[in-house]
């Protein structure tokens, strides 16, 4: 492959990424932060803790759903400069969102766990919010958060990025030879 098309490919997958991106990171819901904030959880920080579980769901999709390797790659490519200009804003916002960040792929990761993996990013959620203790009414909130913004995710990177379709004769383990 020439420079030239290698150059028109990765512009391409960057188009995509911030076409994926600009669908996803809008401001979070008032419903949502409404419901956070009824917790007795400050509305700035309700936002800022659904901002940073969506960016993280975003970001987690893009890696495990994506057909190609490279588009969680160019979706972070495409993140960067919003957390950098955040960053630059308060440095306490770029802190806590690395701190999120790990959180959110530390719980992500655990195997063997008997609750499900939407469960436990929607712990992170509420934990990070400042709600240590959750009751099982507002896990599942916070876990319905989550399916919401994973299928939006999911829909947004179809459109963005395609479909997987397969001959209706061919069995994808034969596409593995």
């Amino acid at each position: 492959m020439g420079l030239w098309t290698q150059w028109r490919a990765q512009r391409e997958r960057s188009r995509r990424a911030a076409h994926y991106l600009d669908r996803l990171l809008r401001a979070p819901q008032p419903d949502d932060i409404a419901w956070i904030a009824s917790l007795g959880v400050a509305e700035s920080i309700a936002a800022r803790e659904l901002t940073f579980a969506k960016r993280a769901i975003v970001l987690m999709v893009a890696e495990r759903d994506a057909l190609d390797d490279r588009t969680a790659s160019d979706v972070a490519r495409q993140l960067a400069p919003v957390i950098s200009r955040e960053a630059k804003m308060s440095a306490d916002l770029g802190r806590e969102w690395g701190e999120r960040w790990r959180a959110y792929t530390a719980a992500l990761a655990v195997r063997g766990s008997v609750e499900a993996p939407a469960t436990r990013l929607a712990r992170v959620l509420v934990v990070a919010a400042g709600i240590s203790d959750p009751s099982s009414g507002q896990l599942q909130r916070a876990v319905e958060f989550v399916l919401d913004t994973r299928a939006a995710a999911n829909g947004a990177l179809r459109d963005a990025f395609g479909a997987a379709s397969l001959p209706d004769d061919i069995r994808p383990s034969a596409l593995q030879s």
